[in-house]
């Protein structure tokens, strides 16, 4: 009897062991020996950070066991790290857990489910089966018969489907026979489709998308498109990450019109002070153009054609130093094959549109229009101290004119500037002088195929006296120019229409330039007189510095300024300057007797903002931020030119027009949502506009913005400026965010002078979960072009 007692002892003890009691493996190789028993009653202690905490409804096994299994809401938890499972069995010799049904994991930040797996609690690596796996980080989405864990946050997986949306049929996804997820988040897929709703659009071999923010090497978002010009296209690139400072995008762009272009865009960026954008793009062009006939309708009246089959395009831009972060160098390079690239390809991810974008984004320069016939290069060094610098410069400048057949290179009259060298003294004050000096020396070796070469050396040293009062700035100034020419090769080919330095168009005669040395001397002087009245106007009371008040915001004053300001300067006529060579403006100096006048009105808001910051004891504490703003600027301007008054020359075709167009600019901005931009010029002998820029913007985040932008130009035939066409151009734009998903954009340009559109583009955006897609139709004149392209987010 006391037998059976013990024995029921016994039975009760250890299912009350069994059932009740969690078992606690310390350590990353947890040993049974040292399992904890949690008694309610005793003071609990916090398990290190790193412990495996492990409990379950029911546990089986003992000390001496080689494992011990675990039914029930399994658990196992160390820090933010949680295995969840039915069942559980734990290995203590090796610290392996074998889970099954409804595996829950969060480790590393992911989050896995499956319905079996086996884990090393060591080194944190194991395997599961039926597995999903998301990374939050890369935030993707893996599917895979097995998924497995090597150490750090690295998965291979095994029939997979990898995608970055959400639910059983996502909008896109990836499907693979194998993949891999490395350490920096980058997917590598083998034998993979790619798939739309869960239906096949196209295979690769290999794929690879990048994950985290890190760059990564891989297959971008291809393009595709359809023209008129071009036929159907489609834009592949691929992204090759080269190093911390470089990486390079290859485009494969195939237009089943033209043939295939490939394009490199080549990036670098060794230090704050450094970046360089260098792109190229070649192509075996199917279609020729020996005659003008063959040439588009909008190319016809050029006068040229293109026969070349070999098409291509170079450009680039560097910003950088030499040797010295103080020795500045900057490179823009411009080279193109002919007249009609950059008309041909003005689209897409690598044509002229883009390009000028992304070189005035990143390097704030522009490059040639695409219309014109003339393409830049230059190279610049300098170097600055505190009162003078130096600069050299070398420049190419490609004439389209005379290639491909068009023109007798032997003819081209192209001014090259190889190189030009440039001594500069900084505005400075004379010791114990009001006088401030500065002065220019440039030397300049000029060469061209036909006409005149050789060097020129001009020197402009400048005298200013400021004088000032509480009321009144004066500002006297007198210059010299002294310039000297040294012939290595004198050719004339008779008469040539050039601009002068007063922007004039006139004729020269290139036979009479004398050969070998010759020079010439002038002088300028005027001044700079100006003076500012203000004034303060009282809108409102000062804003009191409630905690009620946060957030709102009034204007408190205005300040109104007027600026008058005249200026004149004078240069004498130069006569018997058609013995000099003429290579620019420079060369031709027209004499100067004109005064300037202006009037300029500012207005000058400040606004008051009662804004919140932390309290210590009272809660938060209220203050007043103050912040102004030039919201407003009108300015009325005109010349008056006494040579103009007093010419006797013409008199019969051209009347005296002394006074200049009268320029009205307004600048409006009240507010971050509105921008306004007027320049007009009016001419009072015609009583009618002849030169405008208009622009006008209303944007808002949320909403969308809408511009119109208005450029005129009117034909004229005067004695001191002549224009021989109309420009009347109309622009506008508007982009509405209809919500989170919809944005609608629109585009409008028309020439009023020649009757026709020049654009109209609809572009849709559609931004769902997990990517975003790219609808445009444009029509340009002789060309009409559909456009897809899509954003696949999170990678």
């Amino acid at each position: 009897m006391r037998r059976k007692r013990s024995i029921a002892l016994m039975a009760v003890l250890a299912l009350a062991f069994t059932l009740a009691l969690p078992l606690t493996l310390l350590g990353k190789n947890p040993l049974l020996y040292k399992v904890r028993r949690y008694v309610p009653e005793a003071p609990k202690k916090v398990p290190a950070s790193d412990e495996w905490v492990f409990s379950a409804d029911r546990v089986v096994g003992d000390y001496t066991s080689e494992y011990v299994e675990a039914f029930g809401n399994c658990t196992l938890s160390m820090g933010e790290d949680q295995l969840r499972a039915d069942f559980a069995r734990y290995y203590q010799s090796t610290g392996w857990v074998f889970l099954k049904g409804n595996i829950r994991a969060h480790w590393g930040g992911d989050f896995l489910q499956a319905d079996e797996g086996e884990f090393d609690l060591n080194n944190m690596t194991g395997w599961l089966k039926n597995g999903k796996l998301f990374m939050t980080k890369p935030h993707i989405y893996v599917e895979a018969e097995r998924v497995g864990k090597a150490k750090g946050d690295s998965y291979t997986f095994k029939n997979a489907k990898v995608t970055a949306c959400e639910g059983d049929r996502p909008a896109w996804s990836v499907t693979s026979e194998e993949g891999d997820i490395e350490l920096d988040g980058n997917v590598r897929l083998y034998r993979s489709a790619f798939r739309i709703k869960n239906v096949p659009v196209f295979y690769w071999p290999y794929m690879s998308l990048p994950g985290r923010k890190n760059r990564q090497s891989g297959f971008l978002m291809p393009s595709l498109s359809s023209s008129d010009k071009l036929g159907f296209q489609t834009n592949l690139p691929y992204y090759w990450v080269i190093d911390d400072e470089t990486d390079a995008t290859f485009y494969q762009n195939f237009m089943s019109r033209r043939g295939y272009m490939q394009g490199v865009e080549f990036r670098h960026t060794e230090d704050a002070s450094s970046k360089g954008l260098w792109m190229a793009d070649f192509l075996k062009d199917t279609k020729r153009a020996v005659s003008e006939s063959d040439e588009w309708d909008d190319y016809q009246d050029d006068g040229l054609t293109r026969p070349n089959r070999s098409r291509w395009w170079v450009r680039g831009k560097y910003d950088g130093w030499l040797g010295s972060p103080e020795l500045q160098v900057k490179l823009d390079v411009d080279v193109v094959s002919d007249q009609n690239y950059l008309r041909d390809f003005q689209d897409g991810q690598n044509g002229f549109d883009k390009t000028r974008e992304n070189f005035l984004e990143t390097f704030g320069r522009d490059i040639d229009n695409k219309d014109d016939f003339t393409r830049t290069s230059t190279a610049l060094i300098s170097r600055s101290w505190d009162r003078f610098g130096l600069a050299g410069k070398a420049q190419f400048t490609e004439n389209l004119e005379f290639m491909n057949g068009n023109g007798d290179e032997d003819d081209n009259t192209t001014v090259q500037t190889l190189p030009e060298l440039e001594a500069f003294l900084f505005q400075q004050k004379l010791a114990g002088t009001p006088i401030e000096v500065s002065a220019e020396t440039k030397y300049d070796y000029f060469t061209r195929n036909k006409g005149d070469t050789g060097h020129r050396v001009r020197v402009t040293p400048s005298i200013k006296v400021p004088m000032s009062t509480d009321y009144f700035t004066f500002i006297p100034e007198i210059s010299a120019d002294h310039t000297s020419y040294n012939l290595t090769s004198h050719e004339g080919y008779g008469n040539q229409t050039i601009v002068d330095s007063g922007g004039r168009n006139v004729q020269i005669n290139t036979n009479a330039t004398d050969d070998g040395y010759s020079s010439r001397t002038t002088w300028e002087a005027g001044f700079t007189a100006f003076s500012e009245m203000t004034r303060v106007f009282s809108l409102d009371e000062t804003m009191t510095a409630s905690p009620s008040l946060a957030g709102t915001s009034r204007w408190t004053s205005l300040k109104h300024s007027i600026v008058p300001r005249v200026s004149y300067a004078y240069t004498p006529t130069i006569t018997g300057q058609d013995h000099l060579p003429y290579f620019d403006e420079f060369d031709r100096i027209s004499g100067k007797n004109e005064v300037t006048y202006s009037i300029t009105n500012v207005l000058d808001r400040r606004r008051d903002k009662v804004v919140l910051s932390p309290g210590i004891q009272d809660g938060p504490q209220a203050s007043v931020a103050t912040d102004y703003l030039d919201f407003l600027l009108f300015r009325i301007e005109q010349s008056y030119d006494m040579n103009e008054a007093s010419r006797k020359d013409e008199l019969s075709t051209y009347a005296r027009r002394p006074f200049s167009d009268i320029l009205t600019e307004l600048k409006i901005r009240p507010e971050d949502y509105v921008d306004l931009i007027s320049r007009v010029w009016f001419s009072p002998y015609n009583a009618s506009m002849t030169q405008a820029e208009n622009t006008i913007r209303f944007h808002k985040d949320g909403l969308g913005e809408f511009s119109i932008g208005y450029d005129y130009q009117a034909e004229i035939d005067e004695y001191k400026r002549y224009r021989d066409d109309t420009l009347s151009i109309i622009d506008l734009g508007a982009k509405w965010e209809i919500n989170d998903v919809f944005a609608l954009g629109a585009r409008f340009r028309h020439d009023f002078n020649d009757q026709q559109d020049l654009e109209r583009t609809l572009q849709l955006d559609w931004a769902a979960e997990c990517y975003t897609l790219h609808f445009t139709f444009s029509q340009k004149p002789g060309d009409n072009r559909f456009g897809l392209s899509f954003d696949l987010l999170n990678f």
